[in-house]
């Protein structure tokens, strides 16, 4: 089939017309965080996907210098982590959090060794795992189910911070961000552009996110 300058040149407008309205049926999430005084661990903004298939990936976390090697991993229920074992002293991971449902204790791990858990726990929920021959490790598996997450490790001395989730669906009406321990903020995306929101712990006002969607 032999293609005309003319059929070439409309089909190279459709592929424009087509990428062009992708991006207008994009929107875009920035976000500003701002702690009043010492900032916590770690948090995760994301926008629920109800209608989404759950992945069964594997996340794999290491533990060198008697530290975990992320603050947090993003994982949806179903799927399974691997704990790693590189320091030259043994671990005991486990998590124990009644509330989320979520129990597991892998056993003493030699240095070299890894142990594999499976999540089956509730979606949307943050659990802490720890060691129980160091009470000072930690980190956090977040069960969401989302492409659109970003994780924002704070650090000792900042009180400010800066995000943005890209190329989110023009129709997506939920926006989430999570601390452990912290009060949950979520904003209706269809009432507005712009928001300013407390972020609290008990009730008690730690910091604003500030939200704006372009």
């Amino acid at each position: 089939m032999k293609l005309t300058l003319a059929s070439c040149f409309n089909r190279l407008i459709l592929v424009a017309t087509i990428s062009v309205s992708a991006q207008i049926n994009a929107t875009t999430i920035k976000g500003t965080i701002t702690f009043v005084k010492k900032p916590p661990l770690v948090g995760i903004a994301y926008i629920p996907i109800a209608d989404i298939s759950p992945t069964q990936e594997t996340v794999v976390i290491d533990q060198i210098d008697k530290q975990f090697t992320t603050n947090m991993a993003v994982i949806s229920s179903g799927g399974e982590v691997t704990f790693k074992n590189s320091d030259n002293v043994e671990h005991n991971v486990f998590a124990n959090d009644a509330k989320q449902s979520a129990k597991f204790d892998v056993g003493l791990m030699q240095p070299g060794g890894e142990k594999k858990i499976k999540v089956d726990w509730q979606q949307n929920s943050i659990v802490r795992v720890g060691c129980k021959i160091h009470p000072k490790m930690r980190t956090y598996l977040s069960t969401i189910n989302t492409p659109f997450h970003r994780i924002i490790e704070f650090e000792k001395g900042q009180q400010q911070y800066q995000f943005s989730l890209n190329q989110i669906p023009d129709n997506a009406d939920i926006f989430s961000f999570k601390i452990p321990k912290y009060d949950a903020v979520n904003i209706d995306l269809l009432t507005g552009s712009s928001w300013e929101v407390d972020i609290t712990k008990n009730g008690k006002i730690r910091g604003h996110i500030t939200i704006i969607k372009e």
